[in-house]
């Protein structure tokens, strides 16, 4: 009290209150229960070098230094609340009021006394959006060095019923890792049209300048998505179709003459594309660049969907698993009996199909003695399990087995996945073929996926085949060979699971280095480089592969393909593209996509890798987010307002760019 007399004038009222007049600036202050903490907090904040003066005579203080140690204390109480926006409230998903909760401030007051206890909404309404505006300014930045990118598009709704479009964009950055971003995430007031989707979608383009920049748009196969990105995002139809392909370059450039039927030329057979005759066509091509592509994963589910729909015998074992799965829930014997024996029931999903996989599966790895346990106590003859019940399960997730793996391969999001796609293919046409003479009751479930695939994969199985390819085909785009040629990790590995005749071999092994050649052209431009056919003269030796034997999936084993001893060529004479795939194709070194082509010479290739690869197998990156966003807004949280809903999505799903 001593202390504030040298800066107010005080008067205590009858009723106990407190009232002054500060006698450094002449603002009035009062406590209502007499105490004089307004009092002291005022001269903190206005009058603090004399205050400290006064308070502790005894230190002496430059005016500078408490200047100083004022400025360090505000820094450090910035660095804690901006580390608690970013790490608890952003990262780990823990509501903005957990800063007014006691047990945090005692928390923070041991570990930080210096700490200074802050309201909620002062982290809503003041660091959130500054943390908001810092990130897509660095998201902002690193567009701006991106040349090509593709995107994901996909809507959502939350628990209040309020509909979501979100926009993720990929690319490869510098060192030819895939990286991910959540470009916006808006609320879809208007209905979920294709006009509207698209609409939105090229808002969202414009504001970050990078409308020009998009090569590929991944969805899933809803039928406004499919609409609304129909012919990319220019508006027209500028697709070439395959004829008017082929008038634009003479035979000689694409199919060539084989010299024997074990190995074939590739530098002294295929030549680059002359464009240069016909730059309108080219405009046209780069323009229709931002193509829609259908989400893989999505693809599959249904095409696994159409074969369980054929599985007679499966229908009622399926209905079993589903109805034990159900009851287990309600049941605590049968909880205490499945944490005996250390197993539990996986349940199942409507809107994921592996779920279905994941359920009968788990059934089939209780022994029978549990199964019956578990009946019995549900007292329901119509869930007991006979012996055909196994065996059609059995079946079943040995059929199913190949496309649950794939399905959780092609989602990764650590990977490059659009090259899995067509080995992918190759690996459930060639498993379905030979599963079938091993399984007894659930044939025509075989004949239905593999039908599935031929309809909903047609643009791939068809180029197996060398059948014309239409231009609504299912995944017609090259890029999925073009991908998985350039996947160091599959190169031509996958195509020996085909076992096709050697000549059609060489002639889908031309087919595709030509795609990738013309795929090079494309870039030649930015590269400056220019394609003589006459000067290319090595020649490479690619040896074909031996007798088919049953493999893991993505599993090559190794042979004489790509080895060092075939060609005399090297990374000096890779000159243009048409010699860099030579050197690529027959370089015997097995890593992983980026780590291959972060250390790689070939100029020409790495351009069109990073753009190429910038595409995503499926739509699922911003299914993620989605799935994120479900646990920021949770049942507990459904009042949050929908900006501050928004902003922790977006930097939750943008960690990296906080």
């Amino acid at each position: 009290m001593d202390c504030l007399k040298e800066f107010f004038t005080l008067n205590r009222s009858i009723n106990n209150k407190l009232s002054g007049v500060c006698k450094l600036c002449g603002n009035h202050y009062s406590d209502k229960s007499g105490s004089t903490g307004n009092f002291h907090k005022h001269l903190k904040r206005k009058h603090f070098i004399q205050y400290q003066s006064v308070k502790y005579p005894d230190i002496v203080l430059t005016e500078e230094k408490l200047i100083e140690n004022e400025e360090e204390l505000k820094d450090h109480v910035i660095k804690i609340n901006r580390c608690i926006l970013t790490e608890l409230i952003v990262k780990c998903n823990l509501p903005p009021t957990i800063v007014e909760r006691i047990g945090f401030r005692n928390f923070l007051k041991t570990v930080s006394p210096k700490w200074k206890p802050t309201s909620a909404r002062y982290f809503t309404r003041t660091l959130l959006p500054k943390l908001l505006q810092d990130s897509q300014e660095k998201i902002k930045q690193t567009l701006d060095t991106v040349n090509n990118l593709s995107i994901t598009v996909d809507v959502w709704t939350d628990r209040r019923g309020r509909s979501f479009i979100g926009v993720t964009g990929h690319f490869i950055d510098e060192n030819y890792l895939p990286r991910a971003i959540l470009l916006d995430f808006l609320r879809l007031r208007r209905s979920h049209t294709g006009e509207n989707i698209r609409h939105v979608t090229e808002e969202i383009l414009k504001k970050w300048r990078i409308e020009q920049k998009v090569f590929r748009i991944i969805t899933d196969n809803a039928a406004s998505m499919v609409k609304a990105y129909k012919f990319g995002l220019d508006g027209s139809d500028v697709a070439v179709n395959r004829l008017q392909y082929n008038k634009l370059q003479q035979d000689d450039d694409i199919l060539a003459e084989y010299m024997d039927n074990t190995n074939f030329d590739c530098s002294a057979d295929l030549q680059m594309v002359e464009w240069s005759d016909d730059e309108k066509v080219l405009d046209e091509l780069a323009q229709n660049n931002s193509r829609r592509l259908s989400c893989f994963a999505h693809s599959l589910q249904l095409a696994v969907r159409d074969g369980l729909r054929e599985a007679a015998y499966l229908s009622k074992s399926l209905w079993k698993c589903i109805q034990i799965a159900k009851k287990s829930d309600k049941s605590s014997k049968i909880t205490n009996l499945l944490e005996d024996v250390g197993m539990t029931i996986k349940k199942s999903n409507m809107t994921r199909w592996s779920s279905e996989y994941l359920l009968m599966k788990s059934i089939i790895n209780l022994d029978r003695k549990t199964i019956e346990e578990i009946t019995d106590i549900i007292d329901d003859d119509e869930l007991k399990f006979s012996n055909h019940d196994f065996h059609v399960l059995r079946e079943a997730v040995d059929i199913l087995g190949p496309y649950a793996e794939i399905t959780v391969r092609v989602q990764t999001e650590k990977i490059a996945t659009i090259s899995l796609v067509v080995p992918s293919i190759v690996h459930l046409i060639d498993h379905l073929k030979n599963i079938r003479t091993c399984i007894s009751l659930l044939t025509k479930t075989c004949e239905r996926l593999e039908q599935s695939i031929n309809e909903r994969f047609a643009g791939i199985v068809k180029r197996f085949d060398q059948k014309d390819i239409c231009s609504n085909d299912p995944f017609s785009d090259p890029i999925y060979f073009i991908c998985a040629v350039l996947d160091p990790e599959f190169k031509f590995y996958w195509l020996r699971q085909l076992r096709l005749k050697v000549q059609v071999e060489s002639e889908i092994k031309q087919s595709i280095i030509q795609m990738v050649l013309n795929e090079c052209e494309k870039d030649r431009k930015h590269l400056g480089f220019s394609i003589d056919a006459k000067e290319c003269s090595s020649s490479v030796t690619i040896n074909h592969a031996s007798e088919f034997t049953s493999r893991r999936l993505f599993h090559y084993e190794d042979d004489d393909e790509g080895s060092s001893n075939d060609t005399k060529l090297t990374l000096q004479s890779a000159l243009n593209p048409i010699h860099e795939i030579s050197v690529y194709l027959n370089d015997p070194i097995r890593v992983g996509f980026s780590t291959y082509w972060r250390h790689s010479n070939l100029s020409h290739l790495k351009y069109s890798v990073k753009r190429l690869f910038s595409v995503q197998a499926s739509s699922a990156p911003i299914e993620r987010v989605f799935s994120k966003s479900g646990f920021i807004m949770s049942p507990r949280r459904t009042a949050m307002s929908e900006e501050i809903f928004k902003s922790l999505v977006y930097l939750n799903a943008n960690q990296s760019m906080i």
